[in-house]
């Protein structure tokens, strides 16, 4: 067995140690309790537990797999010894069982509450809106958060931006700063033109001296911009239908600004119906601009006003006569949504722009939330790729560019199949920002570069005594290329491996010698570094073992514990965990790794070898290599996303907020959002080095 599962041994021995002398069901028959069974000592296992019925009497690593009753007769305790992401699943199955149980990380498995949110926006929708805007003679609609939202969370984000670009000018106040010290000097309904007029009084500069940042603002504002695509095209049909339509809105930015937006959608508004509060010295909050509306326009017409505040265009518009009907801002329904709780965990610059694309994409519609609970529900595959893979997918990305530049890494050698997408995102995001770097992608997997290591019978007993769940004939057709194998009583794998050794060793030096005259051709040297999901490094030891380098390793996760051994003897760096968490148990991207690599696949099955002009010869294509038109699309949703950031913010070189990433990615798995059985059936788990078994992630 490979030095790096005796941590996983140890860590049990540890966590247990005090039921050392208890009756103990493992539930789970995978390569956790493979491994752990393997090298176990001094536990008192009876039995085990799996979710198909079917398996319920047999016997699996020479232990029964029991029922439910059997085991609260027999045992004293369960552990459930899977992966992380089926243990709230697994024990919810367990629910009533009158022993205790806990997860393999020594908890006691609990029910996990759940907090049910409120939704007050549930009974709002369009067939509500069409209503009153069929009865009105009169409709007007609020601008910003209504028409239009923009990619960040705030307007004050807009400031944010401005904020750098000033450090860079070494102005000596910081943009937001100066900003609010000149607000204090103006009217409330102030313009922004009276804004940069101040501020040039208080740095003491010339008139005009910063209208170029006074445009810059502009510029900025509009680039943030993002449609309402259904309200707008309300207010489209509104004036088809002959209405007077009008934009009424207490923002400080001049007329030209709106027209200039509204005009890029083929809006053109006559003369007077954009109502600003600065021009007309008039306020909505207040009440003053509608009853300025009412006296001058309306006329004791039916009129009707769309808008997302509650006080400013709900309330003080309905006291001064004007019905109302609220569009509320995505800001609103994130506060109500289901993923609520990431509101309070925004804060970094970049945690603000990608939670303000996340939202542009949930909640363009402002009536998209219909459930009590405000429950998000991910339909489409391209949404699965925007809303969930996108922000760790970018965030490695541009983690993984800073690293390659501060270590003066020439080519990034993508692994497969893991790689496949990964180096397709790293390549289109490099292009969007301008950037180059060389990269490649390699043909390997543990199981192929294991084999091309093995030099000795030392490797080679390391390489087949790996767990494996499976019988001996299943063991060494898909390790070793030898079929048809003869299960002898009393045989050990040593004794099938004399016997069969010239088989052996005919398949180990094909296997070898090509992927040696392959590897020969990647031009892989000290410049080049490994990129790889995680965890143990393996990968990244064997090509350097074989093609007698150093190459560092890029990884989502890596095991940097003393417990490794291979981080003793090459340079491995992580990007979704803290220095001090070493092992990166406490990362939620660690945790719900499985998802990740489901998606990161590629079109064809596991590597198994290599020839020497570089064809891949495949184990056969899996239920993930079936449903991979999905991968393409939700690769596409990818993509999307990156795009749309460096559009909002690429040019301002963000420094990555890794530890809001990797808990929102956690988040939305865990229950933040919710998916369609379409989307979950694409989704699946299999590990050809282990066994030849499939399973899907979300059941």
């Amino acid at each position: 067995m490979e030095k790096k599962y005796q941590t996983e041994i140890d860590e049990f021995q540890a966590r247990f140690q005090k039921y050392k002398d208890k009756r103990i069901v493992l539930y789970g028959i995978g390569r956790y309790t493979a491994t752990l069974l393997d090298g176990q000592q001094g536990f008192h296992f009876v039995g085990l537990m799996d979710k198909d019925p079917e398996n319920i009497g047999k016997h699996l690593f020479g232990l029964p797999v029991m029922d439910v009753r059997t085991v609260e007769q027999q045992a004293d305790l369960i552990v459930i010894n899977t992966s992380e992401t089926y243990w709230e699943l697994i024990y919810s199955r367990l629910q009533g069982i009158k022993i205790p149980v806990y997860y393999k990380n020594g908890e006691r498995a609990r029910r996990q509450e759940q907090d049910i949110c409120h939704n007050p926006f549930q009974g709002l929708s369009y067939q509500g809106l069409w209503a009153k805007i069929k009865a009105a003679d009169v409709v007007s609609f609020d601008f910003f958060d209504t028409l239009f939202m923009r990619s960040v969370c705030s307007p004050q984000d807009i400031f944010r931006f401005m904020d750098i670009e000033w450090e860079k000018k070494q102005i000596g106040f910081t943009f937001s700063e100066m900003r609010n010290k000149a607000k204090k000097e103006l009217r409330k309904a102030y313009s922004l033109e009276e804004l940069y007029r101040q501020m040039e009084v208080m740095l003491q500069l010339p008139d005009m001296a910063l209208e170029d940042e006074k445009e810059r603002e502009m510029e900025l504002e509009e680039e943030q911009l993002v449609p309402r695509i259904e309200l707008l095209s309300c207010f489209k049909q509104a004036c088809k239908m002959g209405k007077e339509v009008y934009i009424i809105s207490d923002m400080y930015l001049p007329e030209k600004f709106y027209r200039k937006v509204l005009e890029s959608y083929k809006i053109f508004l006559p003369e007077g119906h954009i109502l600003l509060s600065h021009a007309l010295d008039a306020s909505k909050s207040d009440g003053t601009l509608w009853g300025y509306y009412i006296k001058t326009i309306v006329k004791g017409k039916q009129a009707l006003h769309i808008g997302d505040n509650q006080r400013a265009d709900m309330e003080e518009a309905k006291k001064a006569g004007v019905e109302t009907y609220l569009a509320p801002s995505a800001w609103a329904l994130f506060g109500v949504s289901s993923i609520k709780d990431a509101a309070y965990r925004v804060g970094s610059l970049y945690s603000t722009v990608v939670m303000g694309l996340l939202l542009k994409e949930l909640f363009h519609n402002p009536y998209i939330l219909q459930e009590p609970q405000g429950k998000i529900e991910i339909k489409k595959n391209q949404q699965m790729g925007y809303c969930v893979f996108g922000p760790v997918i970018l965030t490695f990305c541009l983690w993984l560019l800073k690293k390659s530049k501060q270590d003066r890494v020439k080519k990034l050698v993508f692994l497969s199949r893991d790689g496949y997408f990964l180096k397709q995102e790293f390549e289109f995001l490099c292009g969007q920002l301008g950037e180059e770097i060389e990269t490649s992608y390699l043909g390997i997997s543990r199981q192929l570069a294991m084999v091309a290591a093995i030099e000795s019978k030392e490797d080679l007993l390391e390489y087949i005594t790996m767990p494996y769940t499976g019988s001996i004939k299943e063991r060494f057709a898909d390790r070793l290329g030898i079929e048809g194998i003869e299960e002898k009583p009393g045989w050990q794998i040593e004794d099938y491996i004399t016997f069969y050794l010239p088989e052996i060793k005919k398949y180990v030096e094909k296997v070898r010698s090509g992927y040696l005259s392959y590897l020969g051709q990647m031009a892989l040297d000290q410049g080049c570094a490994i990129v790889d999901l995680g965890y143990y490094g393996n990968n990244q030891r064997y090509l350097n073992k074989l093609t007698k380098n150093a190459m560092p390793g890029y990884y989502f996760n890596a095991n940097l514990s003393k417990q490794n051994q291979n981080t003793e003897k090459q340079k491995m760096e992580a990007c979704f965990q803290e220095k001090e968490n070493l092992t990166g148990e406490n990362s939620q991207v660690k945790r719900k790794m499985i998802y990740i690599e489901s998606f990161l696949t590629a079109p064809y099955g596991m590597v198994k070898a290599v020839s020497g002009e570089g064809v891949f010869l495949c184990a056969p294509k899996k239920k993930n290599q079936e449903h991979f038109q999905e991968k393409v699309e939700i690769h596409q949703g990818v993509e999307d996303f990156i795009k749309d950031y460096v559009k909002n913010a690429g040019e301002f070189k963000i420094p990555e907020d890794i530890a809001f990433v990797d808990w929102f990615y956690g988040y939305g798995i865990n229950g933040g959002f919710s998916f369609t059985e379409e989307i979950k059936s694409s989704f699946y788990n299999d590990n050809a080095m282990m066994n030849r078994m499939e399973s899907m992630l979300f059941y």
